[in-house]
């Protein structure tokens, strides 16, 4: 388990390293906003079993006022033993703890074909249509709006994913199997971040709210993961369940509790 937790942390300290603009700062990397001092884009991830001490934080903090942002950082702390009690001896704040699950591929359990369901794994031949069918699922999923968005122009939201899967990162689509009442209608659509560290985070699990109840997030998310862990040879795949639904969906199909993710910062 501690391994899991440390490649996830491995994961997050990749991601801020990555960050366009980023600064190494003793065990910890920080990923800066030029533009935006929010504290959400502004923030640090220690090394994988990082060793941190006094002198570190103090660093560390000294590099975040040079910037004019607030001490912030995003963590799992079972993958970096002793951080998150140094940060608090240091006056640090916790600001929120999320949870997140963990599946491999042994573990894993479907996806399971659904009635009327036909879910496919988005690359870069991926037409328009169906990186629409992907926004479409997650506006109406995620958006201020309860009125369904068919009509809606989608262009920024087509070019956004067709960067992503240029950069080789994987979508599926969840439409209406041919045949079906809902032929080729977009039902539900996912995605995931940047792999690294042998492991990435699974995200924007959206399903119309015309579609719920019927198990194509569940098979979406069960598609993207076998692809990630068989087909791009990922070690794992982890996700952060946004409540009880959705952390027991996510169980069904193999992902289990790993541990907290921190967020932690010094306002």
């Amino acid at each position: 388990m501690e391994a899991l937790e440390a490649k996830v942390n491995g994961y997050l300290h990749g991601n801020a390293r990555a960050r366009a603009l980023n600064e190494a700062c003793g065990p910890f990397h920080i990923g800066f906003d030029a533009g935006n001092a929010n504290p959400f884009l502004n923030y640090a991830v220690p090394e994988a079993g990082a060793v941190v001490t006094s002198e570190d934080i103090e660093a560390l903090l000294a590099a975040f006022a040079r910037r004019e942002r607030t001490p912030r950082l995003e963590f799992a702390p079972g993958g970096a033993p002793g951080v998150e009690e140094a940060l608090l001896a240091a006056g640090f704040e916790v600001q929120q703890r999320l949870p997140f699950m963990v599946a491999t591929a042994a573990e894993l359990v479907g996806p399971s074909a659904v009635d009327g369901v036909e879910v496919v794994v988005l690359d870069k031949s991926a037409t328009d249509a169906e990186l629409r069918g992907v926004a479409l699922a997650q506006r109406e999923a995620f958006g201020e709006s309860d009125e369904p968005q068919d009509d809606a122009d989608f262009s920024d939201d087509v070019i956004g994913l067709r960067g992503a899967v240029d950069a080789g990162r994987s979508l599926v689509l969840a439409r209406g199997a041919a045949g079906s009442d809902a032929a080729g209608v977009p039902m539900a659509g996912g995605g995931s971040g940047s792999a690294n560290s042998g492991t990435t985070e699974i995200g924007g699990i959206a399903t119309r709210p015309a579609f719920r109840r019927r198990g194509a997030g569940a098979a979406v998310t069960a598609a993207l993961s076998r692809h990630l862990l068989e087909v791009a040879g990922l070690e794992c795949v982890w996700l952060s369940p946004s409540g009880p639904d959705q952390e027991r969906l996510y169980a069904s199909i193999g992902y289990r509790s790993l541990g907290e993710m921190l967020f932690i910062w010094k306002p």
